[in-house]
Parts: structure tokens; C-alpha cells; sequence
């Protein structure tokens, strides 16, 4: 018979706890850069991500949340060594997180958060090449400058806070 709570106990929750951070610190950062940029080409307030599509009542984007797991968890392995593959993998990433935050918000809610259909080369409406290419762009800065930033914070934050006995990545 499995001993179920034995193999809880020796579970490595850093991880978990480690994304859980990054998915409310992307998806908060995700829906400051949509409020910036849709405000800027309208030239008025705009929030971005779901707060507009849903009211929701919470400065938060889940997709980006999402789409800096994805990137996360699934390139980790190449960053610094494999540096022309990680590149297009990202944009990869990224797009298909859109392409599938769109497909399922539509699917569960039965409402198009954003629609690209008059874009060039668009996926049904759900993603295009313009947004490809810049996620690509903003793919490689979220690699090279970003996560490390963020990734430093979130493991200095969980160790001071001493959650779970968490003490991987403590500035000395």
C-alpha cells in the first residue's frame, strides 16, 4: 500500500511555492504592461488583460501569469547555453499560450477577451504574427533581464518568511 502522506512529506514545495509567486507577479506585471500599452495607442485609461474583458475587480492577468510558467518551467534547461534555440522556443511558448488563453476563455466564459482577426496572418482571431514577434522580443528580455531579477527576489522573499522550511537561493 502507498504511504501517501510519506510521500507528501519529502515533496520539494519550493517549487510550488516558487510558482506560485511568479504566476501573481507576472500576471499582476502582465496586466501593468496591457494598462501602459492599450492606454498609450488609445490616449486614455485603459486597464488591460481581463479587468476589461470581465471586471474583473483585481489588477491581475492570468495569461501572463500562465505564459511566464510555461516559459519557465518548459525552456529553463536551455537559458544560457542553447541561446539561439531558446529564442524562437519562447516566442513558440508565448504565442501558443495566447492562442490557448483565447480558445479557452471563449470555451468557458463564451466571451473573446482579444480579437486579431483583422491582423495580418492572425490564428482565428486569436493570435498574430505582430503579437508572435513581440512576444518573441519580450520572451528573450523576460529571460535574460527579467526572471533572473524576479527569481532572485522571490527565493530571498520565501526564505525570509521561512515558508516551509524554504531555504534555497538566500543572499548571504
Amino acid at each position: 500500500m502507498i504511504n501517501l502522506r510519506a510521500k507528501i512529506s519529502r515533496l520539494n514545495l519550493s517549487v510550488l511555492e516558487e510558482g506560485v509567486m511568479y504566476f501573481f507577479i507576472y500576471g499582476l506585471v502582465g496586466w501593468l504592461i496591457d494598462t501602459v500599452f492599450e492606454s498609450m495607442v488609445f490616449g486614455q485609461f485603459l486597464p488591460g488583460g481581463m479587468f476589461r474583458s470581465f471586471l474583473l475587480p483585481v489588477p491581475f492577468a492570468p495569461i501572463y501569469g500562465f505564459g511566464a510558467l510555461a516559459i519557465i518551467y518548459l525552456t529553463k534547461h536551455l537559458w544560457g547555453r542553447h541561446i539561439i534555440l531558446s529564442i524562437p522556443l519562447v516566442g513558440v511558448i508565448a504565442t501558443a499560450v495566447e492562442y490557448c488563453g483565447g480558445v479557452m476563455t471563449i470555451a468557458l466564459f463564451g466571451h473573446r477577451a482579444w480579437d486579431y482577426s483583422g491582423s495580418f496572418l492572425n490564428l482565428q482571431g486569436h493570435t498574430d504574427l505582430f503579437h508572435a514577434i513581440a512576444w518573441t522580443l519580450l520572451g528573450w528580455s523576460f529571460i535574460k533581464f527579467i526572471h533572473p531579477a524576479v527569481e532572485k527576489f522571490v527565493k530571498n522573499f520565501l526564505a525570509k518568511m521561512n515558508f516551509g522550511g524554504y531555504t534555497r537561493g538566500v543572499d548571504k
